[in-house]
């Protein structure tokens, strides 16, 4: 987490905590865990940068008083560590201590698959919805997560031990290197799903200027320049935490894009594709804003 004005291209944890909470779920169980995550969210609430970032978030954009922010800060970063513990959970074999709602499944994702041409599932962060997709399985499709190839190679491979089952590749974006997109191409003509999230760049990366809650604030554009230029149908998904034991996973209407031809219809196509993203995000923020897990100044202005 950051307190910074900007996403610093890479997902700040320990591995050391991380081995933690999972040494406490092996012997311990989720319940406890939760339990001594109260204490930690509560440090985190009066030592991290993120806070005042985070009440801003609540009181300006949100309308919070001063003690309703400070209860939803603290519940943001409670909540924050509960996705983490679930899905540490999920992956350790524990996935029927949860039970997940599917909304759009079967009208939306199972005719994304239909289509053939693989597709591109675009969330945000808000909730957990890498949860639900250990739980799709059920669509026999395979999913290849789009991140950012940094500090988090030693994370993702201790995660990979305490996984029982892997339906996920993880495709890495390094810097000067497009690699990934012939890895991209190959997802998509194997009917394969890329998975990725919309609301985040790093510094220098091209942007485009949507009014997002009332207010200006950027987003990157290379997801939506991705599914003109591939011709592949994108859908936003989200899945949000509603109870200790219950999420609810949210699967839209997928807007299917011919292949753009020419840089005007790449132009065309991302203004469609970012304004209907945007919608739909503000829409889930409005209804969890405690959610909320990007813990720097979203809307901060260059």
């Amino acid at each position: 987490m950051s307190g910074n004005s900007k996403w610093e291209g890479k997902t700040k944890g320990s591995v050391i905590g991380h081995k933690f909470f999972v040494f406490i779920l092996e012997f311990f169980g989720l319940q406890i865990a939760y339990f001594v995550l109260r204490f930690v969210a509560f440090y985190f609430l009066i030592t991290a940068k993120s806070t005042k970032t985070s009440l801003r978030f609540f009181k300006d954009i949100m309308g919070y008083s001063k003690w309703k922010a400070y209860r939803a800060c603290y519940q943001n970063y409670y909540i924050f560590g509960q996705t983490l513990l679930d899905k540490t959970a999920i992956l350790a074999g524990m996935r029927n201590k949860f039970t997940i709602e599917h909304e759009g499944q079967k009208e939306n994702l199972k005719y994304l698959k239909d289509l053939g041409k693989g597709g591109i599932l675009l969330s945000a962060h808000i909730g957990n919805w890498e949860i639900a997709g250990q739980m799709l399985e059920i669509l026999d499709t395979k999913f290849n997560v789009l991140m950012y190839d940094n500090d988090i190679t030693k994370m993702r491979e201790y995660m990979d031990d305490v996984m029982k089952k892997k339906n996920f590749n993880i495709i890495g974006i390094k810097d000067n290197d497009m690699g990934h997109l012939v890895e991209l191409h190959k997802a998509f003509s194997n009917n394969e799903w890329v998975v990725m999230h919309g609301d985040r760049f790093r510094p220098g990366a091209p942007t485009i200027e949507k009014t997002f809650m009332g207010k200006k604030a950027k987003f990157p554009v290379g997801p939506f320049i991705m599914a003109a230029k591939f011709g592949v149908p994108i859908t936003v998904v989200f899945a949000v935490k509603e109870t200790n034991s219950h999420y609810h996973f949210f699967a839209k209407k997928p807007i299917e894009p011919k292949r753009a031809r020419g840089e005007k219809e790449v132009e065309k196509i991302v203004a469609e594709i970012s304004d209907n993203y945007v919608k739909e995000v503000e829409e889930m923020l409005k209804r969890y804003p405690t959610q909320w897990f990007n813990f720097y100044d979203f809307w901060a202005e260059e």
